[in-house]
């Protein structure tokens, strides 16, 4: 029995989602054939058998799964496999036989396992299936509990005429945006909200984390802040989703330019976008809202960018190019005049566009393997 990992030097991604299996569960593989298709915010990974042997699914099509966990399992021989599974199976009905243990179905323990559902909640009259237990998760997403915040540390002042900006994000996205606030004297983070507790009370280069986005509507109403910024480049749907949220507490967002940036006088620009250092839009460019660009962007002439979109660093386009919504760019990419990416288009490091890409499509490129080997002297 051997795991089959996703392989990715990418340090900014922790989580990926199965886009397409290629072999079917319980299928058998040669050494080298290619199993599943793994997509991050930065790339569309291929996942290749390290070894001939029988394959078994440990991820559904569609699912979002840690990077650091196996997508599968690869086994000598269907036997193999088969009494992998029926220990699997027997081990659910010892639990379930257990008093006042609920009974479930061995693909319903793997996804409470996958979703981080407690089984024993479950009513034990009846048996629990995968159904069950996605109904659960979403509940518990849709009805969060109530957070006691009266021990979070209080935002920070700001000099009169200062505008007083809340970081939504308080991951590697809030250091960059603070670092542009440090070079614009007439903005200042004063507080983040992020979602994951662990963070909450700490702070990031001095501006505090105050809790969960729940907070957004009370603190603006409070007076907490004047705009927000979401500081997160890594998810283009969660930007989207949290541009829908600000916008229906009547919060407005902010933009985050870096004074090193080249815009040209005639840009138009909306509201909630990052422009991080030494980044280039050329004359006639229109920009919407939400957008992220890294570090030494460039889009030229008549460009047209969305909004909800976020790059990496060093992507250049040509003029005439259309970047719809929600995009999302890797690294080092190149646009060539006149290309159009659709909505929902996500692009791997490392690509040259020279032709349009429809909405809601992936453009890979083969992930090179190096190798490291001793300096001659």
């Amino acid at each position: 029995m051997k795991p089959v990992l996703v392989p990715t030097n990418d340090v900014n991604s922790e989580h990926g989602i199965v886009v397409n299996w290629f072999v079917d569960d319980r299928g058998k593989v040669e050494a080298g054939a290619l199993l599943v298709e793994v997509e991050t915010s930065k790339a569309v990974l291929e996942v290749y058998a390290p070894e001939p042997g029988v394959v078994l699914h440990l991820v559904r099509q569609g699912t979002e799964v840690p990077l650091t966990e196996p997508v599968a399992m690869l086994f000598d021989s269907l036997s193999d496999l088969t009494a992998y599974s029926d220990r699997l199976a027997a081990e659910a009905e010892a639990r379930a036989a257990a008093p006042g243990a609920a009974r479930a179905t061995v693909k319903a323990v793997q996804r409470a396992q996958e979703l981080g559902v407690d089984l024993s909640t479950f009513d034990g009259s009846r048996l629990i299936t995968v159904k069950d237990v996605e109904a659960a998760a979403g509940a518990s997403q849709a009805e969060p509990a109530t957070v006691d915040y009266s021990a979070m540390p209080a935002a920070l002042a700001t000099e009169p005429g200062v505008a007083r900006i809340l970081l939504i994000g308080g991951a590697l996205g809030a250091t960059q945006v603070i670092d542009i606030f440090s070079q614009v004297p007439t903005q200042q983070a004063v507080a983040i909200v992020d979602d994951d507790p662990g963070r909450w009370g700490t702070d990031v280069h001095g501006v505090p984390i105050v809790g969960g986005s729940d907070r957004l509507a009370a603190l603006f109403a409070e007076g907490v802040f004047e705009a927000a910024v979401i500081a997160i480049g890594s998810s283009v749907d969660t930007r989207a989703r949290f541009r829908n949220i600000c916008a229906e507490a009547g919060i407005p967002l902010a933009n985050a330019i870096d004074p090193t940036a080249k815009i040209a006088t005639d840009v138009v620009i909306g509201q909630g976008n990052i422009i991080c250092a030494f980044c280039h839009l050329g004359t006639g460019v229109r920009m919407g809202d939400n957008n992220f660009l890294s570090a030494y962007n460039s889009f030229d002439h008549h460009s047209v960018i969305g909004s909800d979109n976020a790059t990496g660093p060093s992507c250049v386009s040509s003029g005439k190019v259309t970047v719809r919504d929600r995009v999302r760019l890797g690294t080092g990419i190149f646009l060539e005049p006149g290309v159009v990416l659709g909505d929902g288009v996500q692009v791997a490091s490392g690509a040259v566009i020279v032709t349009s890409v429809p909405a809601n499509h992936a453009v890979k490129t083969k992930v090179v393997t190096t190798t490291v080997v001793p300096r001659r002297s």
